[in-house]
């Protein structure tokens, strides 16, 4: 049986087949790693060359959940279109894991908006595909993730990603978070004196809660490994919406699955806000976020905000800086990595082994495709390492 192709096209470029048209490869993964990505992407000779022309879903950038990237690729030839779709790591290595399908832009929907950045929500309909993701970026290595089996034949540490705590405008007016603080907030929230280090034998009248990401999250997983409340502890965790404590209270399943819908709603104050946990009036909430989503946060500006600026917080006495993380008296960051599925190889999927090679063999050293560093930061420039967030960083 003959099929048109004129009809064939029409459907593939309607999203109604949900297998990929030659040339293309499918990415997803770490969120907090999506700018640095972005940057990677976009850079000559790093994974395409000529650089490549981007397009985007969500008008922000490098803050897009949805990317496209089409060119040649370093050592190859023809058009590659490499499809991102940020899920955050943990879903990231389980979707390599599992060969789950995600949801990517359409080859039809990159094809007639080349170059543009429009869309808003989750792409669908004639603008969107499904597919199996071949590599995942992913904030730590599959040893410390929840999907573990079978192991994934192809990873390799590419940088170092960077984390901050931020708190947003509440009743606790802190500059510093520490270990046992957060832990204590993790549990379902901690008396303020906790962080104040005031004790006068009264009543607590207020508490400092963690709002953060749920379990597909990589950022999440550094966090909890990081502060030593144990990465597969359940949490006790709040979600905020427009500065309003959502239901159910300090659930075990409250998080966010994106760290930029998590820095929106913290720029609200709290301080007036009804605490629904202890029914008082007045609270305060942390946040772990990625370095780009606490800028968002830090600033309180920009679509969905609520225009009230977050506060940095040091951690453990020590401030966010490259020179800090880097020595290792700055802890909060995480050992990046790039893996494929196990179905991925050069005679099967070429271009997508082709895609994982050079990010390999180029992003790791490339300090043009880590931007200025804050996001994260190029192996080349450590002077201290650790197998994951459960470690103390160890020198070389």
């Amino acid at each position: 049986m003959k099929i048109n192709k004129a009809i064939l096209a029409a459907v593939i470029g309607a999203g109604v087949v949900s297998s990929a048209l030659a040339g293309d490869v499918f990415i997803t993964g770490s969120t907090a790693m999506r700018s640095t990505m972005y940057n990677a992407l976009l850079t000559d000779g790093v994974v395409f060359h000529p650089a490549p022309t981007f397009t985007g879903w969500g008008g922000g950038g490098s803050g897009d959940s949805y990317m496209a990237f089409s060119g040649t690729l370093v050592g190859g030839s023809g058009t590659t279109t490499v499809l991102c779709e940020w899920s955050g790591s943990e879903a990231g290595i389980k979707d390599v894991v599992a060969g789950t399908s995600e949801t990517f832009l359409s080859d039809g929907y990159v094809s007639a908006n080349l170059g543009t950045d429009t869309g808003s929500g989750t792409p669908s309909g004639a603008n969107a595909q499904t597919a199996s993701a071949n590599l995942a970026m992913a904030d730590s290595s599959q040893a410390f993730s929840r999907s573990t089996s079978p192991t994934l034949t192809q990873g390799s540490e590419v940088g170092i990603i960077n984390f901050k705590w931020v708190r947003n405008q509440g009743v606790w007016q802190g500059s510093n978070v520490t270990d046992a603080q957060i832990q204590a907030a993790l549990s379902g929230g901690a008396p303020i004196e906790v962080f104040t280090g005031v004790n006068d034998g009264s009543a607590d009248t207020n508490y400092v809660y963690v709002s953060g990401r749920d379990t597909g999250s990589g950022t999440r997983v550094n966090a909890l490994g990081d502060c030593g409340y144990g990465i597969f502890t359940p949490t006790a965790q709040i979600t905020l919406s427009a500065g309003a404590m959502v239901a159910p209270y300090t659930s075990a399943t409250n998080g966010q699955s994106s760290g930029g819908t998590l820095a929106k709603s913290m720029t609200y104050n709290t301080s007036a806000a009804h605490d629904y946990v202890n029914n008082l009036t007045g609270f305060s909430v942390i946040a772990y976020l990625g370095k780009s989503d606490a800028a968002t946060a830090i600033t309180g500006t920009g679509s969905g905000t609520g225009g009230v600026g977050c506060t940095e917080l040091t951690y453990n006495g020590v401030a966010f800086s490259v020179a800090n993380i880097e020595n290792g008296t700055y802890t909060f960051w995480g050992n990046e990595y790039c893996y494929t599925a196990n179905s991925v190889n050069a005679t099967a999927t070429p271009e997508a082994q082709r895609t994982y090679n050079n990010i390999v063999s180029n992003v790791h050293g490339a300090d043009t495709a880590f931007g200025d560093f804050t996001s994260a930061i190029p192996l080349d420039a450590m002077q201290c390492s650790r197998s994951g967030p459960t470690g103390q960083p160890s020198h070389y």
